[in-house]
């Protein structure tokens, strides 16, 4: 998804195979869109998603992948799926090809959040690279990292780090917080601006563009310590939690 329907246009999200979208405006091949699951909008190629009618609109997916080895078959070729993607009962390309799913699923019902679960869903990103927009193992940024491994543990939240610190429980001090919460942290004016998982209240996974990439960082009272460049790049502003 784009902020303007165009090629050079900032990333502002990515969307997931399967997730549902309603379309606001046409701009030549563009398409203005709106998802369904947070209400994001943005701008993508027309050609990128695929009419469904009502009924299949209303209807929940069944499944969720949720193993980055998860994958599309059609009678050609094969096509990477990643992890969060929406299984519904009838899988199709934007071009009309229908495709076979295989991988590991997850029956959305029977999804129940866990701090072992979160906690586990999150390393499996450990090392992706940092890419504004993201929200996939080959690019993925911060607020985009925390509402995959959310969705993929039965949990539904807002797309950036300023809306997410709008949701969920408070959690008053650091030494309160447990496995599977998330921080927030402002910049210089007050605004939030990142988040990560913590693991526990000395430790946070988190996507950071300090480091490029997904990491496991130092936290205390005052917020992240890197440990690659061995100083403080954060100021915790709060946590929150969610299960």
């Amino acid at each position: 998804m784009h902020k303007e329907p165009l090629h050079r246009s900032e990333q502002v999200n990515q969307l997931l195979y399967g997730d549902r979208v309603e379309i606001l405006e046409l701009d030549n091949f563009w398409a203005k869109i709106r998802a369904f699951d947070d209400d994001y909008e943005g701008w993508c190629l027309v050609n990128q998603i695929m009419p469904v009618t009502k009924r299949e609109f209303t209807k929940p997916a069944k499944y969720l992948n949720v193993s980055h080895k998860g994958r599309l078959v059609s009678e050609y070729n094969e096509i990477p799926l990643p992890v969060g993607a929406a299984l519904r009962t009838r899988n199709m390309l934007p071009s009309g090809e229908k495709v076979k799913f295989k991988g590991k699923k997850a029956f959305v019902p029977e999804l129940k959040p866990s701090m072992e679960n979160i906690e586990s869903c999150a390393r499996r990103f450990l090392a992706a690279p940092y890419q504004w927009g993201g929200k996939v193992l080959q690019g993925v940024d911060c607020s985009g990292l925390t509402q995959v491994v959310m969705k993929i543990n039965g949990i539904q939240i807002a797309r950036d780090a300023s809306q997410q610190a709008m949701q969920g429980a408070p959690v008053a001090f650091l030494q309160e917080a447990r496995c599977g919460d998330l921080a927030f942290f402002a910049n210089e004016e007050g605004r939030i601006n990142h988040v990560g998982i913590l693991l526990d209240e000395h430790a946070i996974l988190h996507a950071t563009e300090t480091a490029g990439c997904v990491v496991i960082d130092k936290i205390d009272q005052q917020g992240i310590v890197s440990r690659t460049l061995r100083k403080r790049t954060h100021a915790l502003r709060l946590i929150r939690r969610f299960f």
